[in-house]
């Protein structure tokens, strides 16, 4: 009972084998932030005994696993998340590229947001690895990957596991996942069925249905695998709303203003992975077909445009992605020097039918706003060189190509070709325009030097912008083109260490330029006109393993984001505030911060466990400070502390019971909080007022698993 009584103070990331393992294992592993080869102290690898250690919300809860990222929700669960690193408030994707077994999982040209990442695709019993490489020091990645990117990788072989969920607020969860040989290989399947009202008073309803199927042969340096994955989604979400609303007593903090809010998701994919390595190369090759639909019904302003009918409005995307990635790398020598060289391409083409925005009523289509097919291919071709030319000297060169073709049909126009003004009032858009980016790439490693080691990188990125921005006309000022790729530019020092044994930390500052904050709203159909930024930042990540079954980390970032230039805001006061938003507070709103974009983030905890059977424990705490909700910085977010508790018993005959609590101390906190200009009903005029999404009061969930 002490590891139990001791872990419940705070919580950690050290997990003891799974039941399962063999019975003469009974180790607690360790896992360090950052690999042995990294290139930048702000790269690592987080294994799936570190993922499983800890209780999680929502699927996408484990990108925090990342050191300074947090993952919140301004919708129904069924929505993609908001994701917030390096002093960037990456809306659903923008600055943040993710993966799945070289899937991509951000959408590019989305009708909600540019690089729009959904990952309640995931089951996360089926991860076996999440490598982080945060900035644009790395040429094998590309689109979106300026504050970093994330890659997750599904275990060859799924553990046979049944696990049952049950808690409050209608949460229930049915999963099944197992492997058997076959053919010579390993088949393995896992299915999913989850359900959850959230604490809403209009409840999300939110069901969710995951299917993957995979095929497995070879030994661990020569293997392929297939894999099938499908997911369908429903739910109804309360969006965030308007803090005047709650203060007034026309609703509850968890009411809503617009009953019939939510969506319909579904996502299904055929991957292959092959990879064979020797002692003189490594060949890895992936290809993939994704079929995506998503119909999104939100409403964020309330009465501003519609004062009869309510602001309603569906998102509506149909695509199918078709991919391609292929890379070399040779361990040779150059100069003497122990080297690896990196040759590689990629190529990706969305096929998008249908990507619009429409004018709802109670989910009921009665004008549509745009609508329009577009074709973007992305392509690539990358080189880096690591060389060891020291034992305590290793440089990186990089150099990545990217061609995009971005072709854009408005399915507005008339059977002439003509431009009808009358169905479009924001303009014709049809185009095609061609861009390319050259993205050079060097880092320096210097140690270790009794445990320490210093990195040094420099680098230049890109993300690419929504297709129906890049081709607009420019004849409305305010629907003028955007940029088709912005460039972002990035520098990094760090330094990792371990002062005394069983102490690992690692320290990085970093500075990173975006050229444009120039941007395609999918919300309001037009273009967001903010110039130039700048962010700074310094991070702290460290592990602690205290004794064999007890360990611990923290994890704390500060970041400072500003626009280089006084932010321009455009007549209507649209797109200011937020670029996934329509309105911004006031059109005289002028300053250099950058809205939405964090400060102070902070994690830390313990983890106790008594080995493969026996108690285990842990309690994990964030905090997320304050951030700048308008460019002058005259409204503020409210910082939030939240805290969640793990604990469970495992037995020896495979089965295990565990209890989850979220916001333990039952904080009254946001899940995120903006400000702009909404009218409720009633009201005469737009108000600009602070608005929220309410998170979660204490909430616990239990589940039984059985391994056999």
């Amino acid at each position: 009972m002490v590891p139990l009584v001791f872990g419940s103070l705070l919580a950690g990331r050290v997990w003891a084998e799974p039941a399962g393992a063999e019975a003469t294992l009974d180790p607690v592993t360790v896992v360090a932030k950052g690999v042995s080869n990294a290139t930048a102290a702000s790269q690592g690898d987080i294994g799936q005994a570190q993922i499983e250690s800890q209780p999680l919300l929502r699927p996408g809860a484990v990108l925090e696993n990342v050191p300074g990222l947090i993952v919140t929700q301004h919708s129904g669960e069924g929505k993609a998340n908001q994701y917030f690193l390096r002093a960037f408030n990456l809306d659903h994707g923008t600055d943040l590229s993710t993966s799945l077994d070289d899937m991509p999982v951000n959408m590019p040209t989305h009708a909600h947001g540019q690089g729009y990442s959904d990952l309640n695709f995931l089951i996360p019993e089926l991860v076996t690895d999440l490598h982080f490489k945060k900035g644009p020091y790395y040429a094998d990645e590309g689109d979106f990957a300026t504050a970093g990117a994330v890659r997750i990788d599904l275990s060859r072989a799924f553990r046979n596991v049944l696990s049952a969920g049950l808690g409050e607020d209608g949460y229930r969860r049915l999963l099944a996942t197992g492997s058997t040989a076959l053919g010579g290989g390993t088949l393995s399947a896992a299915g999913e069925y989850y359900h959850n009202d959230g604490p809403f008073q209009v409840p999300d309803d939110y069901r969710r249905l995951n299917g993957v199927v995979r095929y497995t042969h070879g030994s661990a340096d020569d293997y392929w695998t297939l894999t099938g994955m499908s997911y369908s989604g429903h739910w109804t979400s309360t969006d965030q709303v308007p803090q005047r609303a709650i203060d007034a007593g026309v609703i509850d903090r968890f009411g809503s203003l617009s009953a019939t809010d939510g969506g319909i998701t579904s996502r299904s994919s055929l991957s292959f992975n092959r990879l064979r390595r020797d002692e003189r190369s490594q060949l890895q090759v992936s290809g993939y077909v994704i079929r995506y639909k998503l119909d999104l019904y939100s409403n964020f302003t309330d009465y501003l445009k519609e004062p009869e009918l309510a602001d309603q409005m569906l998102q509506h995307d149909d695509r199918v992605v078709y991919g391609l990635k292929a890379s070399n790398t040779w361990f040779t020598r150059v100069a003497g020097a122990p080297t690896e060289v990196l040759v590689g391409l990629q190529a990706r083409f969305d096929d998008i039918r249908g990507v619009g925005i429409f004018s709802t009523t109670q989910r009921r289509v009665y004008a549509t706003e745009q609508d329009a097919s577009v074709h973007e291919l992305a392509s690539a071709l990358y080189a880096e060189s690591t060389s060891h030319w020291q034992p305590w000297a290793t440089t990186s060169l990089g150099l990545r190509a990217d061609y995009f073709d971005f072709e854009v049909t408005d399915n507005l126009r008339n059977a002439d070709g003509s431009c009808n003004l009358a169905s479009d009032p924001l303009g014709c858009n049809t185009g095609r325009r061609h861009a390319t980016i050259a993205s050079p790439k060097f880092g320096l490693v210097l140690g270790p030097f009794a445990g320490t080691t210093l990195y040094f990188n420099l680098a230049s990125g890109y993300h690419s912008n929504d297709a129906r921005g890049v081709t607009r006309s420019g004849e409305d000022p305010n629907n003028t083109a955007v940029t088709p790729l912005t460039r972002a530019t990035a520098a990094e020092v760090g330094v990792a260490t371990s002062p005394v044994s069983q102490w690992d930390t690692r320290l990085d500052v970093f500075g990173l330029k975006l050229a444009s904050e120039l941007v395609f709203s999918g919300d309001a159909g037009t273009t967001s006109p903010n110039g130039s930024t700048t962010r700074t930042g310094i991070e702290w990540a460290n592990t602690v393993r205290f004794t064999s079954w007890l360990s611990g980390d923290l994890n704390a970032a500060y970041s400072r984001g500003r626009f280089d230039n006084n932010a321009e805001p455009d007549d209507l006061g649209c797109g200011d505030a937020a670029p996934s938003h329509p309105c911004s507070p006031t059109p005289a709103t002028v300053g250099r911060y950058i809205p939405n974009s964090p400060t102070t983030i902070i994690d830390a905890g313990l983890t106790a466990s008594q080995g493969a059977t026996g108690w285990f424990s842990g309690l994990r705490g964030r905090h997320f400070g304050e951030s700048p909700l308008v460019e002058d910085n005259t409204a503020r977010s409210k910082p939030y502390t939240t805290v969640d508790w793990q604990v469970g018993y495992r037995t020896a005959g495979g089965w295990l019971a565990a209890l989850d609590v979220f916001n333990v101390t039952n904080q009254r906190w946001n899940d995120i909080t903006y400000y702009y200009a909404s009218r409720l009903r009633g009201e005469t005029a737009p108000v600009a007022d602070y608005v929220v999404h309410a998170g979660v009061p204490r909430t616990v969930r239990a589940r039984v698993q059985y391994s056999y």
